[in-house]
């Protein structure tokens, strides 16, 4: 597929050997920490300045979406304009499943457009902002939705985020095309942009001005710390991108010479090839988050401390992911706004087949390759079977320290082995590499989950908690 992007660092890509699309993707990220510490330090949250807080957003938003996606942007705003139209003018009781197949229609058109024009490879396009788009329309015409019903119909979190009056068209534009999302995102809910617009998500003190009238006014916590670490953390993450994901690919594992290898070894190097092919993601998030830090958004109020907390948006919790003893665990901490969405939109809904809904939902918002779809039914399988085994078998080990140790040493190995062994059809993405990877690990995986639906059945007995109090747990 031929890139859309803008061709200005041509001649840079071309003497570093980085690809275009990439070299434009660190450019504008840079340049959006940069302008984002400038939007932060000189449009502080305040009533005089919302208006400007949501047009400037907007407008280098266009700026840097048209830089890295070019002429692909008129799919964005094609997508917006229909979605905007549904909420202004649809009946609002069914706004939210008109503005959903809208979006999850167009989002999977571009992904069957890609099927036939760009099979089995990555360009930087327009069809990733896309998935961060269609979740902003259809969570925001949900809560939209949500802010007819009769409150007490509503949940704990559906209540924090209802909204009752239609945004209007600039807050609209400036949640949407916000230039600290419009590259990778993640997603970023609209309350949320609402109160970081107006500043209602830190701290208000009451002063005395010279005349002597109470005036309020916002303290903005310092975000100098945290985006140093998160830069940093950026540093290393692309030096093991480059070092190990580039140099252990998926597919190596189906070379000759290392199926040739004994158990071990393989065990090893897969764990090496596979945990380093989540970097990819990891380096985008993190960059992803110091670009909102930066600007003031991801603010989350305070620990017990009385320390500022900047994980609001925050895609991923890289160690417990690695640290997983779960495929549940490991997906509660992985891409977390996307989870937090499905949750949302499908979970909290569906009457009944909830799990099953998510991740169809998931799959189809992910794309068509068939590796994908691989990937989720085995998940699924694995999410069952993990309810079983915490409900009939882990309650045997907790009496003795010694034996749990060793129990949980026995689940991280499966578990980040498991993680590993589900995604490679993912990453492979073509239905037959994929089952040539399988063939080579005898469907170990596969089979053990099966057993272990069957003869752990783990349906939920109990009342799930609310939402809201395991986003405060976390």
């Amino acid at each position: 597929m031929t890139y859309h992007g803008s061709r200005l660092f041509s001649f840079v890509s071309d003497s570093i050997g980085l690809p275009l699309d990439q070299l434009n993707f660190l450019i504008s990220q840079i340049f959006a920490i940069i302008f984002g510490l400038l939007f932060r330090a000189n449009l502080k949250p305040c009533p005089q300045n919302t208006l400007k807080r949501h047009l400037v957003g907007f407008l280098v938003g266009i700026l840097l979406g048209h830089f890295c996606y070019g002429d692909q942007m008129w799919h964005l705003f094609l997508q917006g304009f229909v979605c905007y139209i549904a909420l202004q003018f649809c009946p609002r009781k069914y706004v939210h499943l008109v503005t959903f197949v809208f979006s999850m229609g167009y989002l999977s058109a571009l992904h069957i457009y890609r099927l036939f024009y760009d099979y089995g490879n990555y360009t930087l396009d327009i069809s990733g902002q896309m998935m961060v788009a269609t979740q902003k329309l259809t969570s925001l015409a949900f809560a939209y939705y949500d802010g007819m019903r009769k409150f007490e119909d509503l949940n704990e979190d559906q209540k924090t985020q209802a909204i009752n009056d239609c945004p209007h068209m600039i807050e609209f534009l400036g949640y949407v095309f916000n230039f600290q999302g419009i590259i990778v995102g993640p997603l970023c809910y609209y309350q949320d942009y609402i109160d970081f617009i107006t500043g209602n998500n830190i701290l208000k003190k009451q002063i005395k001005g010279a005349d002597g009238q109470e005036s309020s006014i916002i303290v903005q916590p310092s975000v100098t710390v945290v985006l140093v670490k998160k830069l940093l953390l950026t540093a290393l993450l692309a030096a093991i991108f480059f070092k190990v994901t580039l140099v252990y690919p998926i597919s190596s594992n189906l070379l000759p010479e290392i199926l040739e290898k004994g158990i071990l070894y393989r065990f090893v190097y897969y764990y090496i090839s596979a945990s380093s092919q989540r970097v990819k993601y990891y380096l985008a998030w993190v960059l992803a988050d110091a670009v909102n830090n930066a600007s003031g958004l991801g603010f989350n109020g305070y620990d017990e401390n009385g320390n500022a907390k900047w994980d609001l948006v925050s895609n991923v919790r890289i160690l417990q992911v690695e640290m997983s003893q779960s495929m549940k665990s490991s997906f509660d901490h992985w891409n977390t706004q996307t989870q937090l969405w499905l949750r949302r939109i499908a979970y909290d809904r569906l009457p009944t087949g909830k799990t099953l809904g998510v991740f169809v939902l998931s799959a189809f918002w992910h794309g068509f390759y068939p590796g994908y779809y691989l990937t989720f039914v085995l998940c699924a399988f694995l999410v069952y079977a993990g309810r079983g085994i915490r409900r009939k078998i882990r309650p045997f080990f907790l009496k003795n320290k010694l034996i749990k140790f060793f129990y949980d040493i026995f689940t991280w190995i499966f578990a980040i082995f498991a993680v590993n062994y589900s995604a490679a059809s993912f990453d492979l993405m073509e239905m037959e590499i994929a089952f040539k990877f399988y063939n080579s690990w005898y469907w170990c995986v596969h089979i053990v989950a099966i057993i272990l639906v069957v003869i752990l059945p783990g349906g939920s007995t109990k009342k799930k908690k609310p939402l809201t109090e395991e986003i405060k747990k976390e």
